[in-house]
Parts: structure tokens; sequence; C-alpha cells
């Protein structure tokens, strides 16, 4: 028996991305089908309360896979934040493919082709080599790639400071509410933007163009502090995050510093195109998000 409505996986649907997609999603209830994928038992609470079901997928469990996708036409993947991410994107594209899952948008990073990032750094050519996977599986597909987001100034705005790793550096910028609009276009209508490679980036600023930002919005005096690459290890995250992914972000750092990454500063103008809204500046964003900042 055909299924009535398309089915819609979700991963990552209790991080600031997933979250807004499955908001937004949850508003197409007639046109789709969502589920969620959570690795917590617990998590499941939150989402059947709303009417949403849940399935069990650990992606370092490859015997989660299969009952995780059964019925699914359209998946939202996202991977974890170590090396593992290769092995996740292989199995989990397989898998798919066996099980019949049509559309795949998938969210990687800012790698514009033939500019430095996607040459120099390492968790950035590994999304491009998952990319190349999820191609040649024959599944149809869409690849987000976001640049840095806004949500990074959460906990950086301490004592009148705001202190950052972007060094001088013109940094692009996009709030995750705009890739999940952005991601959410693509899963209503695959057959529109199926092959296309979106990269998101809605406006570039420097650390003092941000900081006079957050002191207008703030009402108080914010001074920009910049922090070398290799406090980076001092942070909790340093100690927490795996090693080989996170000293690619070091690394990332580092180069952008030294000025050897003017990528990071690129924009586009596409996602009122992709998702017929507006996108979200910075001034809007600290705006609406004046309780995270006090």
């Amino acid at each position: 028996m055909t299924h009535a409505k398309p089915v819609v996986l979700i991963l990552g649907a209790t991080g600031r991305t997933g979250s807004h997609l499955v908001n937004l999603l949850e508003l197409e209830s007639d046109r789709l089908e969502i589920r969620v994928a959570i690795r917590k038992p617990e998590q499941a609470e939150q989402f059947l309360k709303r009417g949403i079901k849940t399935v069990f997928l650990d992606l370092d469990d490859l015997s989660t896979y299969e009952d995780a996708l059964q019925g699914v036409h359209r998946l939202f993947m996202v991977t974890g934040y170590t090396v593992d991410m290769l092995n996740q994107g292989k199995n989990l594209t397989d898998a798919a493919k066996d099980a019949g899952v049509e559309y795949i948008v998938h969210v990687g990073t800012f790698h514009q082709p033939g500019r430095p990032q996607a040459k120099l750094i390492r968790h950035y050519i590994w999304h491009q080599l998952i990319e190349t996977y999820i191609e040649a599986s024959g599944i149809s597909w869409t690849h987000l790639c976001p640049n840095a987001f806004m949500q990074n100034f959460f906990g950086a705005v301490q004592d009148g400071k705001l202190r950052m790793f972007f060094g001088q550096e013109r940094v692009g910028l996009v709030d995750c509410f705009d890739l999940a609009r952005v991601a959410a276009a693509a899963l209503r209508e695959p057959a529109k933007h199926s092959g296309q490679r979106y990269f998101l980036s809605v406006e570039a600023l420097t650390m003092p163009e941000a900081a006079q930002i957050l002191s207008e919005e703030l009402g108080k005096a914010i001074a920009y502090e910049p922090l070398p690459a290799s406090d980076l290890r001092k942070l909790p995250i340093g100690q927490t995050m795996e090693s080989a992914y996170f000293e690619c972000i070091v690394r990332q750092m580092e180069l952008l510093q030294a000025g050897q990454l003017p990528d990071f500063a690129d924009t586009y103008d596409n996602i009122p195109q992709i998702s017929g809204q507006s996108p979200i500046s910075f001034r809007e964003f600290v705006r609406k998000n004046l309780a995270e900042f006090k």
C-alpha cells in the first residue's frame, strides 16, 4: 500500500537547527509526515506529546539503521562532530538507498569550490567526500553549506567584552533558523531543489562591527577582545569534543587569523529565492535573542 504522505526523517531534531526544522515542518502535517531520530529514550516524550513519531537511531550502531529508515522517503541528514562522520555518512547513505529513501538534504560546511577552505580545512574536506558519496548513490540530493552561525555569539559576551576567535577578519554569518527554513523548503519540494548546493552566508561583519551592533541593541558598551586560536584548547569543549575534529577547528581559526581564509567573508543573497522569506540580519538576531546576551 502506498503511503498517503511522504515521510520525512529528521536527524539532529533536538539541536539548534533541527528543532527549528521540526517546528516548521510540523505546520505541514497535511502534506508531510515527520519523524525524528533520537538516540536517548528520554528525548522521545517531548515529541510524542506533539504527536510526532520517533525512531531510535545511533549513528555509531549499524544495527539501528534499517528500522529507523523503514518507510522513509526524505531524509534530513546531519552527522556527528567527529572523524566518524565519514563512516556515518557513507553507511547512512547506503542504508538509505537500501530502504528506498528518495531524497537527502545534507548539512555540510561552507566549502565553496576552488576557495581556500575547500582545500585547507580537513573537516570541510570530509564533508565534500560525504557529498560526493551521496551524489554517487543515485539518491536525489540537496547540500546545505552554511557559513559561521550567529548562535556562536551566545556565551561570548561577558563583562562588557565580546570574546571571539575570528581575529580582525570579516566573517560571514547565518542564523540557524534560516538554515532550517532552507531545509524545510527543500524537504517540502524536492523536485524544485534537487541537485542544488546552497551556500548560506547572509552578512559579513568584522568583530568590532558585531560588537558595535551588540552595544546598540543591549544598551551598553561592548568591546571586542580577540582571542588567539590556541586559547580554544583551554575551553571545556576542547576536553569533550573528539580530538581530530577539534584540531580541525583550531587550525581553521589559525588560518583565519593569519588572513589565509578570505572566503570566510563571502556572502550570498539566495535565501529569499529559496525560502520565500528575507534572511535574518545580525542586528535582528541580537534583538530576537536579547535574553541570551543578558
